[in-house]
């Protein structure tokens, strides 16, 4: 591993994931965004963020050309050119929404759902336990949206019963398109979804600073900076 100067900007990459990273007028924000920013500056260390297509963002990393590309998600083959801190940066379980005014109940049984409609995003990975209901026909009724965005509008509107999402995600896309008031979550969530590290470069990374970035971020979490981020971006935690 190359050891970089205290004072080199460190090149970081990113995809456009809100609400965890996103452009707005011409500036970086997010969650995990937000999250890297601060533990940078705690570090001393410069850093600059730029928006990549994920698959051409681990390209960078492989060729040496970046030196961390973040929301990464754990694969056991992408050991060869990414270092995985110990600490995660973000993590989003997947979750039911209904409207708000939804007699909808769910205690855990996906059985007692079945006779509900459900929204889904298009291509979107569910978990084991929501992909399996589908693939096992449990679930029947479905409707498809291109973004959760759309899939909460849709909730909204009376298109179907139930929406499934990741939880900020779907939180954030309810707030952003005014829809905050009409729906709510059910509660305990399906499954376990996302969870993204900052990934380091195996050819740029210094291990010193992995180290100290573990314990900046374990620092954030004890301080109430790491939630208070997360407020920040979807209202209802």
């Amino acid at each position: 591993m190359q050891s970089a100067h205290a004072s080199e900007t460190l090149q970081l990459v990113t995809a456009s994931l809100p609400p965890f990273s996103f452009e707005e007028n011409g500036q970086a924000r997010g969650i995990a965004v937000d999250l890297v920013k601060e533990a940078f500056v705690r570090l001393r260390k410069p850093v600059k963020i730029s928006y990549l297509p994920m698959t051409r963002a681990q390209t960078e990393m492989a060729s040496g050309k970046a030196d961390a590309v973040f929301p990464l998600a754990f694969k056991e083959e992408r050991l060869s050119y990414i270092i995985y801190p110990k600490e995660k940066l973000v993590e989003d379980r997947i979750s039911f929404f209904v409207r708000t005014d939804s007699p909808i109940r769910y205690d855990g049984n996906l059985d007692k759902l079945k006779q509900y409609s459900f929204g889904i995003e298009r291509g979107a990975v569910y978990g084991p336990v929501f992909t399996a209901a589908l693939q096992n026909k449990l679930i029947t009724k479905t409707d498809e949206a291109a973004t959760q965005a759309q899939n909460v509008a849709k909730l909204a509107g009376r298109r179907f019963d139930i929406a499934v999402g990741p939880r900020l995600v779907m939180l954030y896309s309810a707030d952003v398109t005014g829809n905050g008031s009409a729906i709510r979550e059910l509660k305990p969530s399906v499954d376990q979804g996302l969870v993204a590290f900052l990934g380091f470069s195996r050819v740029r990374a210094e291990a010193g600073l992995i180290r100290r970035y573990e314990k900046v971020m374990q620092e954030m979490r004890r301080d109430g900076t790491y939630d208070r981020i997360l407020r920040q971006y979807t209202q209802r935690q």
